[in-house]
This record gives C-alpha cells, structure tokens and sequence, in this order.
C-alpha cells in the first residue's frame, strides 16, 4: 500500500489529526489511487481532508513497513498551503505542534518513525 502525508509548518509548527478510528496523531495525507500520481494523491487527500490546496514541494522522507501483514510505503513530502485555513473534516482535530512536542504524542507508527526526521527539517520561524 502507497501513502502520502504532508509536512505543513507554519511558524515553526507542524500540523498533526486525530484520527478518528485510533485516535492516534498523523501528518495528514492518504492512500494512493491506481494510476495517481504521488503528488496529485497528496493534493487531493488534504483536500479532502482539510479542505485546503497545498503545493505539493520535494520528498522529505521516506517509511516502509510492514503492518497488519501488509508492506506500507510511506512518502512524506514538505507542502505550503496556498489558500484557506485546515479544518479537521475527517479527523477528530488538528493540532500545529513544536516537533519538541511530537515524542510525547501517541503518534501512528510510521510517523512516528518521521518525527525525528522532520524535527531536523524544521524551518525558521
């Protein structure tokens, strides 16, 4: 399974949902489409989820793993919103944190694995 999550700062934030199946913390994004190209799955996911438009910018990590029994790509890539304020529309809330705050989280598993990785790439304010 293909999967795409956005890494969205602002002000030295990054944006995190609740999901509402697990309650656990995400970047937001979703799974890919056949014949959808990554990018264009991403755009459409925050969306729909958020009900914003993002420009979708360069890859900034990559997870694979394997859960439930079945192998999970995870492609993360830096977005900017373009217009609009995101809204929780499928998730139970959104939350823009400090990545200092993200270990202490009860994020998904896989991006638990980007946490690390996003804290290095964390903008200027």
């Amino acid at each position: 399974m293909v999967v795409t999550c956005a890494a969205i700062w602002r002000q030295g934030r990054l944006l995190l949902a609740r999901r509402a199946d697990s309650g656990l913390w995400e970047l937001p994004g979703g799974k890919q489409r056949p014949g959808e190209d990554l990018a264009a799955c991403l755009a459409r996911e925050i969306s729909e989820e958020l009900g914003v438009a993002v420009q979708v910018l360069e890859r900034v990590g990559l997870v694979r793993e394997r859960a439930n029994g079945r192998r999970l790509d995870l492609h993360c890539f830096a977005c900017r919103l373009l217009e609009g304020h995101p809204t929780a529309l499928e998730h139970l809330e959104l939350r823009w944190v400090l990545p200092s705050e993200m270990a202490g989280l009860d994020l998904c598993p896989a991006d638990r694995q980007l946490a690390g990785l996003l804290a290095g790439q964390a903008p200027a304010a």
